[in-house]
């Protein structure tokens, strides 16, 4: 877990290490970045009790609507938003991922970006 601030805001995230043996593995060239903006952020940026618990059940549906297409390295919460971090090596199921995580999650703005990123710098800036 890492605990610091980005722009005077609180930062939290945590990173899966065991996740660096595929780092180099161009099976996983592509960096998926699911955003959940928050809907009550406390003064920190951060999710209030109810939300965490909507967030982590989000988690957990994520976690098996990747299955053996992507793998979760990280999570980052911070300044009113959580952002889940994949990788995978092909992109052509994202939008019905995304169509999918918007179905799990109504009462937020789901929002999928994917960006090729075969040396995982957006994962190396938390793991080193």
């Amino acid at each position: 877990m890492v605990q610091s601030t980005s722009d005077g805001h609180a930062l939290f995230a945590r990173f899966d290490t065991r996740a660096r043996r595929l780092a180099n593995d161009p099976r996983y060239a592509i960096q998926i970045g699911v955003a959940v903006p928050l809907r009550a952020p406390d003064s920190h940026g951060l999710p209030n009790w109810q939300e965490i618990g909507q967030l982590e059940a989000f988690e957990d549906a994520l976690i098996k609507k990747v299955a053996k297409k992507a793998v979760l390295v990280g999570v980052i919460t911070t300044n009113g938003m959580r952002e889940f971090v994949l990788y995978t090596g092909s992109g052509d199921w994202i939008p019905g991922f995304h169509e999918d995580l918007k179905a799990t999650l109504p009462t937020h703005q789901v929002q999928v970006v994917a960006q090729t990123d075969p040396s995982w710098s957006v994962y190396h800036q938390f793991v080193k």
